[in-house]
């Protein structure tokens, strides 16, 4: 998080009605858990179930972490911290010639600026300035500067601050850009001259979910940039390779805490104002960006005292500010957990604290206790050390890039999105075109088995319990209020809707709404049950009555606009190794429950209808459960792979299923539906935008093929509809009774 928090806080009078929780105003006889009470449990419930979870993991640590006595103890969890880490990244690339260059110096009279490029990766440019003492001795101790988020990054006049006056006490400095600062804007414009996003976290965040659909983290992106730096850094003669540390503010100091726990040539390090404790981050302002969410980080047994932990016993300052927006209780339950393993390892003294009564940044007294940290291990100096005068660059002179951005600067410059994709092409299975069908049927088998792992599914066999709260009418429409149970913890509000008159006996209908249960109720719900059908419409969790209240600093409308209604949510279901497609699959399979107790002797099975988000999930829960003989699904993502290859998506986060896409991908599990009846109509790209019945039948040529294998081409439909046609009314061939259970 970063000091430009305050300029993306909206007010609760800004927010429109559509993104609170609970009922839409039209529609608040439709509330199935009425009181204050009940909406308010309704609310927190699906947070509180995520964090039992989070809580139980932590715990477990926590007592992992006291049964360590011995130094060897705290070299094997050492292993598993980094073991653990890396595997929350995906894997770290191999080293590939940096090609630096120097564009330019600034001489001033203590000191010289290097302005420097080299590539982390082939085409992944980083832009850097590499300060240097002209007075000293050499080799110099040396700091690597990690920016927070700071647009102008490296070039702020805060870091400048630091960087300076280092130089001017005897240290190199190398400050760089990290992915999506400075002169490394990802989604640079050249005609407006800046991003097209609203800040850095958004340039972070975007291609973040991004790199969880093919089970690797933007964080690897960062860690290896700083690697890479400090590689750097040794090709340099002036400096000394014993001697280098690293510090960092707000994201600066995320990376700071990162580098130190996998990189062994760090001498010291000196993260500020970040570290706190998972616990406490999770009670208070929650998960943050997508690099500083390395997933399933808790539920791989680690919290933020790990980082310091794998350090040890080298000198290590916790710096931070007991205003922060990052908990100081946390950041003193850290310190005092990893001076213990310290003090096994005979080191207390190289673990210290240093708290600043101020709020988020780096202070000039967290900056004098750095130079004063570093100065007595690099320099052997017990006195403080003071921060010098000087004289801060203009953005423009610290410019390393001849156009002022990689992006525009290098025919071949990359950004995390580009690399990616390239490494989603590499991992991705090849499509798979059963020719019998006993191949098919392998193929599903083989299918079916991925999905269970991949989602984290394991069916709830609980007793339903469902409960009357109520009722309501529309014309010609009954409406029964219920909550039934989906899994121990999570109650679902749902509303039964039949025919005022009995009209035959056309199949149930599960009716899975994009946001809310009552959206629809006046329209295709209603069309559903004006030609006999009964329909069940639940809120699944994060939906409806289940969507957490959000404060006004959740509310933030670019993080809305961009990634989820409430992208805190499914941020810590990746925490505890869970997703929403999973969980949301499973509540759709416990709505098939109570549909077939409310018709037990149908056999002709269930019609399931998803409307925009609740596609993915749908989609899932059909290819689990055969009780779903036909799904129609209404403005659903068209695939993975499609989002890891765009430059912009919008609003996935809900859909994602970490590493998914080494596994399967949508157009595979409707393939896997083959001979039911699937529509899919106005199907959508990442950025929600309709696509042509072409566009669409091209993504979808597996499921074509399987159809056409089963002799049932004619049950797969992928049609475009006017946004004033009714489902009822485009597909009364599917509704009906006549087509039965294909399988």
């Amino acid at each position: 998080m970063n000091k430009i928090l305050a300029g993306y806080l909206i007010l609760g009078a800004v927010i429109s009605a559509g993104l609170r929780p609970g009922p839409l105003a039209a529609q608040e006889d439709l509330q199935v858990m009425k009181s204050n009470g009940e909406a308010k449990l309704a609310s927190s419930m699906f947070y509180n179930y995520l964090s039992a979870s989070a809580f139980k993991y932590l715990e477990a640590r926590k007592a992992e972490i006291a049964a360590i006595k011995t130094p060897a103890q705290v070299a094997e969890r050492q292993r598993i911290i980094r073991e653990k880490m890396l595997g929350t990244i995906g894997s770290l690339p191999e080293r590939t010639p940096l090609k630096p260059q120097v564009t330019g110096r600034l001489e001033r009279p203590e000191y010289t600026i290097e302005k420097v490029i080299y590539q982390s990766r082939p085409g992944f440019y980083v832009a850097a300035d590499l300060y240097i003492p002209k007075t000293g001795q050499r080799p110099y101790p040396a700091v690597l500067g990690a920016s927070g988020h700071y647009m102008e990054s490296k070039a702020a006049g805060e870091y400048q601050n630091i960087w300076i006056s280092l130089a001017k006490l005897g240290f190199v400095v190398l400050a760089f850009d990290p992915p999506g600062q400075g002169e490394r804007l990802m989604y640079y414009d050249r005609d407006l001259g800046a991003t097209v996003l609203e800040g850095t976290v958004i340039e972070h965040t975007l291609p973040g979910v991004q790199c969880l659909l093919t089970g690797s983290n933007v964080a690897g992106y960062f860690i290896w940039d700083e690697m890479r730096s400090i590689d750097y850094l040794l090709s340099r003669p002036e400096v000394d390779p014993k001697r280098i540390a690293v510090t960092g503010n707000s994201g600066g100091g995320t990376q700071s805490a990162y580098i130190a726990a996998l990189d062994d040539r760090l001498a010291a390090a000196a993260p500020n104002c970040w570290l706190t404790s998972w616990r406490r981050l999770w009670e208070t302002i929650g998960p943050q960006d997508a690099e500083q969410n390395m997933l399933p980080f808790i539920a791989s047994g680690l919290d933020h005292p790990d980082y310091i932990i794998a350090f040890a016993p080298k000198p290590f300052q916790i710096s931070a500010s007991i205003q922060d927006f990052f908990s100081i209780t946390g950041t003193r339950e850290t310190y005092a957990e990893a001076r213990r393993i310290y003090e096994i390892l005979g080191a207390a003294d190289k673990l210290t604290l240093f708290e600043a009564d101020k709020g988020h940044g780096y202070h000039p007294e967290q900056r004098e206790a750095f130079y004063s940290f570093v100065g007595k291990y690099f320099l052997g100096l017990e006195t403080p050390l003071k921060e010098p005068a000087r004289n801060l660059e203009s953005e423009r002179d610290l410019l390393a890039t001849p156009t002022g951005q990689a992006a525009t600067s290098f025919a071949d410059a990359q950004t995390v999105g580009t690399l990616n994709a390239a490494y989603a092409r590499k991992i991705m299975p090849p499509v798979s075109l059963p020719s019998t069908q006993e191949a098919f049927e392998s193929l599903r088998e083989e299918l079916i088995s991925k999905v269970r792992k991949q989602i984290g599914f394991e069916s709830s066999n609980i007793p339903l319990n469902v409960q009357n709260r109520g009722f309501s009418s529309r014309p010609g429409m009954k409406i029964e209020l219920v909550t039934f149970e989906s899994e121990p913890g999570i109650t679902l509000p749902a509303l039964i809707c039949r025919p005022e008159t009995a009209q035959g006996n056309l199949p149930p209908v599960l009716y899975a709404a994009d946001r809310d249960k009552a959206t629809d109720i006046n329209g295709d719900i209603a069309g559903l049950v004006s030609q006999g059908h009964t329909v069940l419409v639940p809120d699944v969790r994060g939906k409806g009555e289940l969507q957490r209240y959000l404060s006004p600093e959740e509310q933030r409308e670019d993080f809305i606009k961009w990634f989820s209604f409430d992208w805190k949510i499914p941020m810590m279901a990746f925490q505890v190794g869970r997703n929403l497609v999973g969980m949301r699959a499973l509540d759709f399979i416990r709505s098939v429950d109570l549909l077939t107790s409310l018709s037990p002797g149908r056999t002709a099975g269930i019609i399931a209808i998803g409307k925009g988000s609740a596609g993915v999930p749908l989609l899932h829960a059909a290819a689990l459960d055969n009780r779903i003989s036909r799904l129609i699904i209404d403005r659903g993502l068209v695939s993975w792979k499609a989002v890891v290859e765009v430059k912009f998506h919008c609003r996935q986060l809900d859909n994602i299923v970490p590493g998914a896409l080494a596994a399967y991908d949508l157009p595979a599990l409707a393939a896997s539906l083959s001979p039911r009846p699937l529509v899919l109509v106005n199907t959508a790209d990442p950025m929600g935008h309709l696509m042509s019945r072409q566009q669409v039948t091209a993504e979808y040529g597996q499921a074509v093929h399987c159809y056409k294998l089963l002799g049932r081409m004619e049950n797969l439909k992928i049609a475009e509809t006017h946004k004033d046609i009714s489902l009822v009314g485009a597909f009364p061939e599917v509704l009906g009774e006549s087509i039965g259970n294909a399988r």
